[in-house]
């Protein structure tokens, strides 16, 4: 008797963290894509309501987290301030791997609070999936520093990361993970275009058992014919091209093509929530895993 009430005990405590997890998953979606945050748009003197709203996230689960701003082009003569928010898990044993940093961009196009562009895809999901794997990492033991950096203009020329990657030794980085638009669609397939020298990494993501399925590659081409659309050149599609130029191998996880990509249809009701918890879980198993072994740069 005693041994069943034990297994139920852990059942119960499992189980409710799960729904925690989802739950805290979900508001943070409702809040990014809430008329209060008008669709995300760059460009402020101060961190906008976004940035505050991750940056007073991160701090709420113990996390070191601070701003990093910057200039970026905003028409042919002028020029706006941009944001990035910095959450920093340090290695927590002696011999400590190269880093390993997740990034995704908060901002979007912007908006009124009566007409707005919400980006529940893009990339509220991903950005919600910072959070989320943040949590689950804080508690693990760590062989690596590992960072969560949220970007900001990302859409108006990824200049978030690019800046980012400018005031870093790059030699210190083992990884880029780059997360953008999770929520899969009725295909129910995960996409992960990488470096050649990441795919150790990505085949070790493939090796987790998963409900949807995962379509890897190097190659922009065969990611064109899988999608039967050849319009975006996907190496240069995200921030993880700012990584790429500096010769830090990445993973770019998302969802391929999206009909509601930049329109105001990409809202939280038109994302299938359950797939999409499930894509950031096994995300989130396979960061955490890489960040229990001592990474090592393959530049």
């Amino acid at each position: 008797m005693k041994a069943s009430w034990l297994l139920l005990s852990i059942w119960l405590v499992a189980n409710a963290n799960t729904a925690y997890a989802s739950t805290r998953l979900y508001e943070d979606m409702s809040v990014l894509t809430s008329p209060a945050h008008k669709g995300r748009e760059a460009g402020s003197l101060n961190p906008n309501i976004t940035a505050k709203f991750l940056y007073d996230r991160f701090q709420g689960l113990g996390i070191k987290v601070n701003y990093q701003s910057f200039e970026f082009k905003s028409g042919f003569f002028s020029k706006k301030l941009g944001h990035n928010v910095i959450a920093t898990l340090h290695c927590t044993v002696e011999q400590c791997g190269k880093k390993l940093i997740i990034t995704a961009h908060y901002d979007h196009l912007g908006g009124r609070k009566s007409s707005f562009y919400a980006g529940a895809n893009d990339n509220a999901s991903g950005t919600a999936a910072l959070l989320a794997i943040a949590e689950a990492l804080k508690k693990q033991t760590r062989f690596s520093d590992v960072i969560f950096l949220a970007t900001d203009a990302e859409e108006k020329g990824l200049y978030g990361a690019k800046h980012y990657v400018s005031k870093t030794n790059t030699n210190d980085y083992a990884l880029n993970i780059n997360l953008d638009m999770l929520a899969i669609n009725n295909r129910n397939t995960l996409y992960a275009l990488h470096d050649k020298k990441a795919k150790r990494y990505i085949e070790q993501f493939k090796q987790q058992e998963t409900s949807f399925k995962v379509f890897s590659t190097s190659s922009q081409f065969r990611l064109h014919k899988k999608l039967n659309d050849n319009r975006i050149n996907w190496h240069k599609a995200s921030d993880h091209y700012a990584f790429s130029l500096k010769k830090i191998p990445y993973i770019y996880f998302g969802m391929g093509i999206d009909d509601k990509h930049h329109t105001k249809k990409d809202t939280l009701d038109n994302i299938n929530f359950e797939k999409y918890q499930k894509v950031v879980d096994s995300i989130s198993d396979f960061i955490v895993s890489l960040a229990q072994v001592p990474l090592d740069s393959t530049n």
